[in-house]
């Protein structure tokens, strides 16, 4: 690990725990064990450490295979679509690989506390993590109704609420309640969120 990416991981460690504004760049240079001065090599600003970790949240997004690929894409002739249970297994899976991996939970974390103070954040959010979520599962439930898999009096806008909603209960609960999260808590999580996805599919399939 070079120097610039120990800058990276323990300004990412003291953000996560601290929040962004109660961090100095000279306690992230102590930690890392080198003069503040230091850092101006590899960073101009605090904030451009900020959006570093941030740039990195969003090509996860953009560019990570894991959550891009073929099995989880809407489209009609995808087969998986056939068996929705399975489809939202795959794609809990997926989205499981990438939050496991420990950076990204501290972002995550991150993101939450420093979208009030940050506009570009506060975007993103709104973006990529509420809107594009349900229009996503918007056109998932839309798909289902018109292959005749759940009811037609179903609601896809509300179902996609209600669907995604859960879940992102869960992973705030989580984060109000640790700040070094146990896998096994992790893996409850996606547990309770698959069984109320199950459970909401159940409740409006053609029987």
């Amino acid at each position: 690990m070079n120097t610039k990416e120990k800058i990276f991981n323990v300004a990412l460690d003291l953000f996560s725990q601290k929040g962004y504004d109660s961090v100095s760049l000279r306690e992230i240079a102590e930690e890392v064990g080198i003069k503040k001065s230091s850092i101006y090599s590899h960073y101009r600003s605090k904030e451009e450490i900020l959006m570093d970790i941030f740039d990195y949240f969003k090509q996860q997004f953009e560019y990570n295979p894991i959550i891009n690929n073929e099995e989880i894409k809407l489209s009609e002739d995808n087969p998986l679509l056939k068996d929705p249970e399975l489809f939202y297994h795959k794609g809990s899976e997926a989205i499981k690989q990438m939050i496991f991996q420990e950076t990204n939970f501290k972002i995550w974390k991150l993101i939450l506390i420093q979208m009030h103070h940050n506009e570009t954040i506060k975007l993103f959010f709104q973006n990529e993590i509420l809107v594009k979520p349900l229009l996503f599962w918007n056109g998932f439930f839309t798909m289902l109704k018109e292959q005749g898999i759940i009811r037609e009096d179903s609601n896809p806008k509300l179902l996609a609420k209600q669907y995604y909603s859960f879940p992102i209960y869960l992973l705030l609960e989580i984060c109000a309640k640790y700040d070094d999260i146990p896998q096994e808590v992790l893996e409850h999580f996606f547990e309770e969120a698959e069984a109320h996805a199950n459970f909401l599919l159940d409740s409006v399939k053609v029987k």
